[in-house]
């Protein structure tokens, strides 16, 4: 019976197994979608607009007509390249951690990550819930389970801003400047120093443990004072709790760090990816022609884009990602009547995806569960 409750729990945290947790989910699931869709409307109105009366947005025949079907089978391919790289990395630390190649749970955890994310609001739900499902491995312990997800985080987040910071500074002598882009790009600085504050504060927690732990308690105090945080000492707990495992974490990683370079090797590749696949969607459906310039360029639109929207506070920057990516990504010479497709081929393939993806196995996961109850019921 454990056994069984388990598995019909793997994706599902346990407040979604009661019916009112369950309805509230359902509600939930129904204003991400509808905002989803709102979204899409507002990237081709706004596209419409960009791109002027001359150039109105194609239609989908139309867009058929313009495809690039060589270039879009290489986008195909780096979106799987793409899953598997991030599941790979999973993979390595439960293999180093448990002595055994756990695929299956790799890709689970990659996909529960990218769907908690998605839906929640600066893409912070992903992490705790992942180390939910794998704690709930009888063959998982406990610190390996909560190291995992962090390491993971870590690796990727260092990696992530440290090319981030080469992308923007050379932004200004790849793209042209408007006030759109100017714009844009100090809201992305301003944004990378708001979220580059979590690794830095994990270093400094890790070097001077004590006086970092008197400054969140503090810093939690004042916020707490002007209403921005509202239980103030379970806030404190969770935070200081949560260096504290990131502290340990990385610790333990720079000690060992030769033992990680897979991981490491991993997380530069994701990025990479991550960054390429906007060019491998302009290159398909953009009727341009594929240079080192044209990816350097569409690599500083991807972090502008990005890190502008993740001063939205929406779920997986719904609607913030569609509206900043028209702007800057209309900078792209020769895809102004494709715009609104460019932007939204690239959120469907790395984001509406994991979305309709995690729905669907949630979806699954309380039809199944329900069923069995029942049938537990009536034996």
């Amino acid at each position: 019976m454990a056994e069984e409750k388990q598995k019909n729990s793997d994706f599902l945290p346990d407040n979604l197994e009661t019916g009112k947790r369950s309805r509230w989910w359902w509600v939930k699931t129904a204003l991400l979608l509808a905002l989803i869709v709102l979204s899409i409307v507002m990237l081709f109105t706004l596209g419409n607009y960009l791109s002027g009366e001359e150039e109105k947005q194609l239609g989908f025949f139309e867009l058929l007509q313009r495809i690039d079907y060589k270039m879009f089978g290489i986008l195909l391919g780096a979106i799987l390249l793409y899953i598997l790289v991030e599941s790979g990395k999973y993979a390595f630390l439960l293999k180093k951690y448990t002595g055994k190649f756990r695929m299956r749970t790799a890709v689970k955890t990659m996909f529960i990550g990218k769907y908690y994310d998605g839906i929640t609001p600066f893409n912070t739900g992903g992490q705790p819930f992942q180390i939910y499902y794998l704690h709930k491995k009888s063959d998982i312990p406990h610190g390996p389970a909560s190291a995992i997800p962090v390491l993971r985080y870590i690796v990727y987040i260092t990696i992530l801003t440290a090319l981030t910071i080469v992308l923007l500074a050379i932004a200004p002598s790849l793209l042209e400047s408007t006030p759109v882009t100017r714009t844009m790009l100090i809201l992305s600085w301003i944004s990378l120093v708001v979220n580059a504050s979590l690794p830095v504060m994990v270093i400094m927690f890790s070097l001077f443990p004590r006086p970092c732990k008197k400054l969140v308690i503090k810093l939690i105090k004042f916020l707490s004072k002007i209403h921005l945080v509202k239980n103030r000492y379970k806030t404190t707990i969770k935070y200081v709790r949560e260096l504290s495992e990131y502290s340990a974490t990385l610790k333990k990683f720079m000690r060992e760090i030769y033992k990680y370079i897979p991981l490491i090797l991993l997380s530069c590749m994701e990025i990479l990816l991550f960054l390429t696949i906007p060019f491998f969607v302009v290159t398909a459906i953009g009727d341009v022609e594929p240079t080192v310039h044209l990816a350097m360029q569409i690599a500083c639109l991807v972090v502008i884009t990005r890190y502008s929207a993740l001063l939205v506070p929406t779920p997986g920057n719904t609607g913030a990602v569609e509206a900043t990516g028209s702007l800057v990504f209309i900078t792209v010479s020769g895809i102004g009547s494709v715009i609104g497709w460019v932007v939204l081929t690239w959120r469907l393939f790395t984001y509406y995806l994991y979305i309709l993806a995690g729905i669907g196995i949630n979806i699954f996961e309380i039809i199944r569960s329900s069923y069995r109850a029942k049938k537990r019921a009536r034996a």
